[in-house]
């Protein structure tokens, strides 16, 4: 289930001098875009967020927005289409994706929905309604426009990277069910947890050792940089007794700027940085040194003597940890820097989005005459769509805490009839 804290964002707001102030706020947990209107000029979209919890899992899907008194109790509810704040997104055709040979896609109505992990990500397994023998898997989406880049770029990063025994594998790619166009892909799943949610196992030096010989890999073979190296982004492999490092959402191509049409590496967010910061927040459980921006992080803050948590397991003294990261720093100083790591032998690169077909707008200039404009078209508020007749992706599920124990869900939001399909 997604928590509390992390179930809604402000997409944006409209504070006119006055008020009344209307704020969007997604809501993770439905999928969905929900506009809250408060009296004056309320510029605490917090405060909307607050007042959207109370009411969130029982507003009917027809409702695209609440007008609320300043204690948070609903004065009306609307469900025309003018407060729609829901876009559907442009996803690109499976045939205009480059996939690399031997990856597999699936359709999204495929997928059951098992667990809500957290915003665009969920456990999910197939085939649908297959019991213990279904195939457990994390589903990476989008359903906002803001994320559609990021997504690209993850995905075809990751399904490009060779097999990996310290890199958690990439699955399938996955398309909707209208039109077969790209809505996001699979990666295998591990029950073990992440290193910040399992504190309590004993931290090895080996596993320090894999963490140091993958992110190598990932500079120095196929010049990419994962620039998110956390406690968090590490799963525990029972297995094989490892760690592996996933979620590549910030992952950049070295020496790639932003003008390529990509994420950008940023010297500030490298790995041998976040490696070192891990390992002593592990260690130490000390948090702060992150808690500032990446370009503010130092190094040497680390010089100092480590001291180790009370409650945290190593079975190794903390010198050792600290001298191996000492020594690999020290080799790695040594090594090309980002200009040449571009070159790196198995370089990994992938062509850029595509793009819309181009859509004309209608409009008038400032004498009043009509004129029109050519844009590319990213996403479309869904309403438009539906005026015209044309078919519309659904993103929205019920809410977690309304869907019954019995009840089974497709991805797509849809309850499933497991009679059906056994």
């Amino acid at each position: 289930m997604i928590d509390q804290d992390s179930r809604f964002f402000s997409l944006n707001g409209d504070i006119p001098v006055g008020g009344p102030s209307t704020w969007h706020i997604t809501d993770w947990d439905q999928r969905r875009v929900i506009s809250v209107i408060m009296d004056g000029e309320q510029d605490d979209e917090g405060l909307a967020i607050e007042h959207l919890g109370r009411h969130i899992d029982h507003i009917t899907p027809s409702t695209y927005a609440i007008y609320v008194s300043p204690n948070g109790e609903i004065i009306s509810k609307y469900s025309d289409a003018k407060h729609d704040q829901n876009y559907c997104v442009h996803y690109p055709f499976l045939h205009d994706v480059s996939v690399p040979d031997g990856i597999e896609s699936i359709r999204r109505d495929k997928l059951e929905e098992l667990e809500r992990l957290g915003p665009d990500v969920d456990l999910v397994g197939y085939p649908p309604c297959a019991g213990t023998v279904a195939k457990k898997v994390v589903f990476k989406y989008y359903f906002l426009w803001h994320y559609a880049q990021r997504s690209w770029d993850e995905m075809n990063l990751w399904m490009r990277l060779p097999r990996h025994p310290n890199i958690v594998p990439f699955d399938r790619i996955v398309v909707d069910e209208l039109q077969g166009r790209v809505v996001g892909f699979t990666n295998e799943y591990f029950p073990g947890g992440t290193l910040e949610e399992r504190k309590g196992c004993i931290f090895q030096l080996k596993w320090l050792h894999q963490l140091v010989q993958v992110v190598d890999d990932l500079n120095l073979r196929f010049s990419i940089a994962h620039q998110d190296i956390d406690p968090r982004n590490l799963l525990l492999d029972e297995s094989t007794d490892s760690v592996r490092l996933f979620d590549f959402n910030f992952a950049a191509r070295i020496n790639k700027s932003p003008m390529d049409g990509a994420q950008g590496y940023r010297e500030a967010r490298n790995d041998i940085k976040g490696v070192i910061f891990t390992v002593y927040e592990i260690i130490t459980r000390d948090n702060s040194l992150r808690s500032v921006s990446h370009e503010e992080q130092r190094l040497w803050d680390l010089e100092k003597e480590w001291t180790k948590h009370p409650d945290v397991k190593l079975d190794h003294a903390v010198k050792d940890y600290q001298l191996a990261l000492q020594e690999w720093q020290t080799r790695r100083e040594a090594a090309p820097g980002a200009a040449a790591l571009r070159e790196a032998p198995e370089a990994i690169d992938w062509p850029q989005r595509p793009k819309p077909p181009p859509k004309v707008i209608s409009a008038k200039d400032f004498q009043g005459n009509p004129t029109s404009f050519t844009v590319e078209g990213w996403y479309e508020n869904r309403q438009d769509i539906w005026s015209r007749g044309g078919q519309v992706l659904n993103w929205e599920r019920p809410p977690q805490s309304r869907v019954d124990k019995k009840t089974r869900l497709l991805v797509t939001g849809q309850a499933i009839d497991c009679s059906e399909l056994t």
